[in-house]
């Protein structure tokens, strides 16, 4: 099921901050206070970046979450991890609704990839092939040298802003102009010189652990070509020295190259691959791009696997909910062990208000597929709000589960906080509110319900210990902001 966070959505600058403010500190310590405020400068700065672009979707939602595109995904990634000598345990993906292509790599294993490259992409290869790119940033730590390399960047803008200051002082406005522009420049040119590195660094890490894993970069060959060719003059009106990352021309060089020694340049993917790629490209199209443009597409006469999906989406959609259902049905009747034709059905049954259906249709997806968090999470859903008190426990007992194998989903937390509320527990549902308001980054309501927690949960040592450490980080973060 895609969840759309439409409550969440005003936190999400803060809340993608929370992704670093909440990691282990660094180990440096300033004794100088000037250099303390660098670091934070630099802090703020550097990550709000690529927060900015997680914060800025091309439509109302910010982040989708779906089961399926997210097992995908992490099926392509968990390799890359392994031959990068990364835990895949420790990874964060993030599917972020806009339609820029654009992914990215953050701190403490956390990638990020936009719709829009998922649906420019043509194969798996191309993706695996970026997402082998991500992964490189990672395993090569350049996100904690691009802080070091901003620091360095800003400490020079401020010795030369110094510098200007003092020329300006002496009587030479001139040569105050001059230090502080040449400063800046040089600064700026150094950034981005580091910035281009570090990018060819992650293409050279790509084809190593795409080579290990017997994988072709065929993939990332492609799909920069495909970037190219989509704006072949802009290159030649773009001064390169001013740019984050290589050119495209030299990054299909660089690829071309390898591919011409590389034993497996002309190695192909296991089908299933290319299956299950263009099943969540369907699957993200018709979820975020009108209805009538994904049935147009797909005719009724097309009986494929691709067209039905396509056709159940985006029906429902279109709140044709009767011929929705129909397309579902003919799918598991074909595939009746597909978690994720299951996982539809109980969406498409739960919004037409058919709550004790979805919730055996959801109870199915997570038998075929228990190791999977959100399909708990939905199943719990349907079975609170199916209104029997009989469902209770057994929703609390999914959500319990689904905690501890997902921890910073926000709306375990919110569902958490409903069945205590039904169940007359106040500090347990206002805990749980303020751990759902820590995770989206609403530091006010955090605060508060911590606060209203602590107040009823005093012989209750365990969760009242956690409601004053929600305060002690609450305040932890805003000292940072």
């Amino acid at each position: 099921m895609l969840i759309r966070f439409h409550l969440f959505i005003k936190h999400v600058t803060r809340t993608t901050l929370f992704f670093f403010l909440r990691l282990p500190q660094l180990n440096i310590i300033y004794k100088n206070d000037i250099f303390l405020k660098i670091r934070r400068i630099t802090f703020l700065f550097f990550f709000l970046l690529p927060l900015h672009l997680l914060a800025t979707p091309s439509s109302e939602d910010a982040f989708l979450r779906d089961a399926e595109i997210e097992d995908v995904l992490k099926s392509y990634i968990t390799p890359l991890f392994e031959a990068a000598h990364l835990n895949p345990a420790s990874l964060h993906l993030y599917i972020i609704n806009s339609q820029e292509v654009n992914a990215f790599a953050m701190l403490g294993g956390r990638i990020a990839i936009n719709a829009g490259l998922l649906l420019k992409a043509t194969s798996a290869l191309q993706v695996i092939g970026v997402l082998a790119h991500e992964t490189a940033h990672i395993a090569d730590g350049h996100i904690i040298r691009g802080v070091d390399a901003y620091e360095k960047a800003l400490l020079q803008g401020l010795l030369g802003t110094i510098g200007g200051v003092a020329a300006g002082l002496a009587g030479s406005p001139e040569a105050a102009i001059a230090i502080l522009l040449g400063t800046q420049d040089m600064a700026e040119k150094g950034l981005l010189k580091f910035s281009r590195t570090q990018e060819s660094s992650a293409d050279q890490g790509a084809a190593r652990y795409l080579d290990k894993l017997g994988f072709s970069s065929r993939g990332l060959l492609e799909f920069m070509t495909i970037l190219h060719k989509e704006d072949p003059l802009l290159e030649q009106s773009l001064d390169p020295y001013t740019l984050t990352h290589p050119l495209h021309s030299e990054r299909i060089d660089f690829f071309r190259t390898h591919l011409t020694r590389s034993p497996h340049a002309e190695s192909t993917l296991p089908p299933h691959f290319e299956e299950n790629f263009k099943r969540i490209q369907v699957k993200i199209a018709a979820f975020t791009q009108n209805p009538d443009k994904t049935l147009s597409h797909f005719k009724t006469k097309d009986l494929s696997l691709l067209a039905r999906y396509g056709r159940a989406i985006a029906y429902s959609q279109n709140s044709q909910l009767d011929e929705s259902l129909h397309e579902i049905d003919s799918l598991l009747k074909e595939f009746p062990q597909d978690a994720f034709f299951w996982d539809l059905k109980g969406q498409v049954l739960f919004e037409s208000g058919k709550l004790k259906e979805s919730a055996k249709a959801y109870e199915q997806a997570v038998k075929l597929r228990p190791d999977i968090p959100l399909l708990r999470v939905n199943w719990a859903q349907a079975l609170i709000e199916s209104g029997d008190p009989a469902n209770l426990e057994k929703a609390f007992s999914e959500l319990l589960r689904a905690k501890t194998e997902e921890q910073d989903n926000p709306f375990t937390h919110r569902l958490l906080a409903i069945y205590y509320g039904k169940k007359e527990k106040t500090g347990l549902a206002a805990l749980s509110l303020a751990e759902m308001s820590l995770e989206i980054g609403d530091l006010k309501t955090a605060e508060q319900q911590a606060k209203r927690g602590l107040h009823f949960l005093k012989d209750d040592a365990p969760n009242y210990s956690r409601a004053k450490d929600i305060l002690q980080e609450v305040k932890r973060l805003k000292e940072l902001q």
